[in-house]
């Protein structure tokens, strides 16, 4: 019996396969889908196919048997019901987890790109549509009403889910017009929405179970009475159970600390509020976004300029202001940068040869913006504003790639012209309104002679060097340095580049990171691995100043965290913390905390 399933599924499969594959050719020919190409179409079209064929194998269990008149002789098989329900569903469940991994690995290979369905709601749905259209395979006589009764059943389950999050959210004090707006299945980052999902499709499971042991070839009333005297307590059970799973899961929210120059602690959460602590005081602040991330400090200021909108935080008088919001749109890269009393914008569609900067100026409230169009912008990945200036009386912002040896650096003025100025092999710098770039035989410093970036100093050494201020960045301003740091490229030596002298003076050789702090601060963060130690340095001139040790500290534990920040750093092990200021390095202890 189980070779004859096998068969049967294996033959509606080749079917499904021809169908999928064949379906994109006519939508390509007659250009239904513009500027896609097959995979793009066959991608789309292949989420649909999926909850077809989760919905097909789930509720056509047993339709082949009915349509042939031979329920009778199934059940008189020597085999028990659920040893016949169980030859049923394997080869379609292997079926569908298939069908599934290739999914995955379509995913994978861009298939993120062409993605309609959230993942994780995408990956709910699928798999809960099967589970439920074989719960309700004994229903009815007729496809049609169990295909129709499994869609409305998985309609109301994700309503079910989705409410019990809701309710979980509320309970903990979240906004509404919060839940409404920001959350979604793939946007809540929690650990536990797999058992709240399963706690929910097992009484479907368990139903079909307990009711089918005793399955006979009597009306179907019969059968749909018994299934509901089971099912009904035990989805009042999964209810509770997938709400309370919601709601300790909705307490595993990431914290985000930053202490600022005037030593006040931030805290922030996922889907949380906002918490400034001072020394025996604590404020909350109501956030309408899913996370407020401390990107920029400016005086009493301080900005989240990450996602599609630009919020000033004010550490004075605790309030918080949203300067710019715009909407959320699907392939549409969005960065945000500060200079002086401006907040520059940059909006680039994917594959469109055109690129928006929307400028928006603090002091007037009001918002400018310059369109830029041109060939070289077509195919370019997630551009960055690394440095702007004024020649003139008029600005120029530069930017660069995230993926700089495959696009021009790009000069874009304020009269909505482009200028080429050339390729580097890794990520530019602008620092003393010089231009630092890199080719494979040297590092090259450019300066602006006659409204052109013209070299004035090739440093062959430094072409095995990368010198970056990616920290300082998110203000543009320009900041007079008298050298940056940097690591030699693919090793451990950190060394620092003299911009009078144009020098190269290796420092130490170490493993770790150099964390920025605007305007000219430099910090080393070592990290020994094998020994679970972290040490903290200040790069001054050419010199490593030790700052503090954090031993028995293991920074690739997803709880433990080391923050360097314009005040001080934060040292976060477990649930514990603490805090060190700058630039004594004593304990700041803060009551509520």
């Amino acid at each position: 019996m189980l070779k004859k399933e096998f068969r049967e599924v294996l033959q509606q499969l080749l079917y499904f396969i021809l169908v999928m594959a064949l379906l994109p050719l006519p939508l390509l020919i007659f250009k239904i889908f513009l500027d896609q190409s097959y995979f793009g179409v066959f991608y789309i079209l292949y989420h649909f196919g999926l909850l077809f064929l989760a919905l097909f194998m789930g509720a056509s269990l047993f339709s082949g048997d009915r349509a042939q008149g031979g329920m009778e002789y199934l059940i008189s098989l020597p085999y028990s019901r659920l040893q016949l329900a169980g030859f049923k569903i394997l080869p379609r469940l292997i079926a569908i987890v298939i069908f599934y991994l290739v999914y995955l690995v379509l995913y994978q290979a861009s298939g993120e790109s062409y993605s309609i369905f959230f993942f994780l709601f995408f990956t709910t749905s699928y798999l809960s549509l099967f589970l439920i259209g074989v719960s309700l395979s004994a229903s009815s006589d007729s496809f049609l009403v169990l295909s129709i009764a499994s869609l409305f059943s998985l309609f109301v389950y994700l309503a079910f889910f989705y409410l019990d999050y809701i309710a979980a959210f509320l309970i903990r004090g979240v906004h509404m017009e919060r839940l409404a707006f920001e959350v979604d299945p793939e946007s809540i980052i929690l650990g536990f929405i797999p058992l709240a999902a399963l706690s929910l499709v097992l009484p479907f499971l368990v139903a079909f179970i307990l009711s089918f042991k005793k399955f006979d070839v009597r009306p179907a009333k019969v059968y749909n009475k018994r299934y509901l005297k089971y099912f009904t307590p035990l989805i009042a059970v999964g209810l509770v159970i997938s709400f309370c799973l919601a709601y300790l899961g909705t307490g595993w929210v990431y914290k985000l600390y930053y202490l600022t120059e005037d030593h006040k602690l931030i805290e922030t959460g996922y889907y949380s509020k906002i918490k400034i602590y001072e020394k025996d005081r604590v404020h909350t602040i109501n956030y309408k976004f899913d996370f407020f991330w401390p990107y920029l400090e400016e005086n009493e200021y301080v900005y989240d300029m990450y996602g599609e909108s630009v919020v000033r935080l004010n550490t004075s008088d605790f309030t918080i202001d949203t300067l710019v919001e715009v909407p959320h749109e699907r392939n549409v890269y969005r960065g945000s940068w500060k200079y002086d009393q401006t907040i520059v914008l940059l909006e680039k569609k994917q594959f469109q040869p055109s690129l928006q900067l929307a400028l928006f100026d603090e002091s007037s409230k009001k918002i400018r913006k310059i369109s830029f169009s041109h060939e070289l912008l077509k195919d370019y990945s997630l551009p960055n504003i690394f440095g702007t200036d004024k020649i003139d009386c008029q600005r120029f912002w530069l930017i660069c790639s995230s993926v700089p040896m495959d696009n021009p650096l790009l000069r874009m003025w304020e009269d909505g012209s482009i200028e080429n100025i050339g390729m580097t092999q890794r990520a530019p710098c602008y620092v003393n309104r010089m231009l630092i770039t890199y080719t494979e035989e040297a590092l090259v410093i450019s300066k602006d002679i006659e409204g052109t970036f013209q070299g004035i100093m090739e440093i062959p050494e430094g072409k095995d060097w990368h010198f970056r201020v990616e920290n300082i960045r998110s203000n543009l301003n320009n900041m007079p340095l008298k050298g940056i740091y940097g690591r030699k490229w693919k090793s451990r030596i950190i060394g620092r580049l003299n911009l009078d002298t144009f020098e190269i003076k290796e420092i130490a050789e170490k493993l770790g990171y150099i964390h920025y702090i605007y305007p000219s601060d430099s910090y080393f963060v070592e990290i020994n691995r094998p020994a679970n130690l972290i040490k903290i340095y200040q790069l001054k001139e050419e010199k490593l100043e030790f700052l503090k040790s954090f031993p028995d500290f293991d920074i690739r534990e997803p709880e433990n965290r080391l923050e360097v920040c314009k005040g001080g750093i934060i040292f976060k092990k477990g649930k514990k913390i603490k805090v060190y200021d700058f630039p004594d390095l004593k304990e700041l202890e803060f009551k509520k905390l």
